[in-house]
């Protein structure tokens, strides 16, 4: 017999329409790329990034009772996750929409926002996606709030994503992301590690795995596979034309155009891997691949120096391994309370 959270759900799936895919990576792997691409399906659309989902999840998933002024915390969450403003969308709008429909589920409220904005937009009719390459430290979180919402986790070079943080730190206004070469190693083998425990404790999981360079080098080819996972029609203009989108324009924040997203203007790029080879220093290279080797050979990427997959080094890497993983937990519950705070702080200055 259900009980009264799965019949809540149950009602919520028949009312409220939800994101049909999330996009997640380790971060610098190519998550706006490939959301460019799907947006040029015309099938699917997929705007500024957020994280919400997450934000919000310890503090308003186990509601199944929302007054006005929850309402209005979760609109202020929101602003506060998302990208461009809160997808530059009305508080006021969006907080009477949420009152007209009063979604009593954390799900819903999610539905509701999103709603707004696709109206607004005129892509209600299409797919809804998400993409945040921090939501790979929160799958179990997605699958709860959005059970069957497919999952595509893009995979690069950890050693090229390490160059590309190296890239935002020294080009970039806005500064993100892991700074050395050993913190950039723990943080991308963690993020795989994530997705890897999700694998294997959901067999029946709706997640795909893709490599950037897969993508850069035959695009076809991943595109169709690609799009099979996610039942809607492979259209080689998706990769072709991809940057000539109207829409397109939007998903990359006007300040990083011209910087962190200069490639997304110019098409696809099978140049742009491998660039450690040139531009990580030996000892950079050293240092990454005691860290991360094994997953690094997992995902088809050939290490410099096999002879560092040694199981002699296994214990120190599962400790290492270990403390990252409490690390980033600590720093992801933080940001959690900090929207929350805030949201509630925001309220009390008005």
């Amino acid at each position: 017999m259900k009980n009264n959270r799965d019949l809540l759900m149950v009602k919520c799936e028949a009312k409220f329409k939800f994101p049909a895919v999330f996009i997640v990576s380790s971060g610098r792997s190519g998550t706006t790329l490939l959301a460019s691409i799907l947006n040029a399906s015309e099938q699917i659309y997929i705007p500024y990034e957020s994280d919400f989902i997450a934000r919000a999840y310890p503090y308003y998933q186990d509601k199944n009772q929302f007054t006005e002024d929850d309402y209005r915390y979760l609109f202020r969450a929101f602003k506060l996750a998302a990208k461009q403003d809160g997808w530059g969308l009305s508080e006021d709008d969006v907080v009477s929409r949420l009152k007209e429909r009063s979604p009593q589920t954390f799900a819903a409220v999610n539905a509701v926002i999103y709603e707004a904005f696709h109206q607004q937009e005129g892509t209600d009719q299409l797919l809804w996606g998400i993409k945040a390459p921090v939501l790979i430290a929160s799958l179990d979180r997605i699958h709860q709030v959005c059970p069957q919402a497919k999952i595509i986790h893009i995979i690069r070079d950890g050693r090229d994503v390490y160059l590309s943080y190296q890239k935002v730190h020294k080009t970039s206004e806005i500064k993100f992301g892991p700074k050395g070469v050993m913190a950039n190693a723990l943080y991308w083998v963690d993020g795989l590690r994530r997705v890897e425990d999700f694998i294997n404790a959901n067999p029946n999981h709706q997640l795909y795995e893709l490599r950037y360079d897969d993508l850069l080098h035959d695009p076809a080819s991943s595109l169709k596979s690609l799009c099979g996972f996610l039942g809607i029609e492979y259209k080689p203009s998706m990769h072709e034309r991809f940057n000539a989108l109207e829409r397109n324009k939007k998903v990359a924040p006007e300040h990083f155009r011209q910087s962190i997203h200069k490639k997304l203007h110019g098409g696809l790029d099978p140049n742009n891997t491998q660039k450690y080879l040139s531009a990580m220093s030996r000892l950079e290279q050293i240092k990454f691949e005691l860290i991360a080797i094994p997953y690094l050979l997992k995902y088809g990427y050939q290490p410099e120096r096999p002879i560092l997959n040694t199981g002699l080094l296994a214990p120190i890497r599962s400790c290492l391994y270990f403390l990252a993983r409490q690390f980033n937990n600590w720093r992801y519950k933080k940001r959690d309370r900090k929207v929350y705070q805030q949201a509630h702080q925001m309220n009390s200055v008005d």
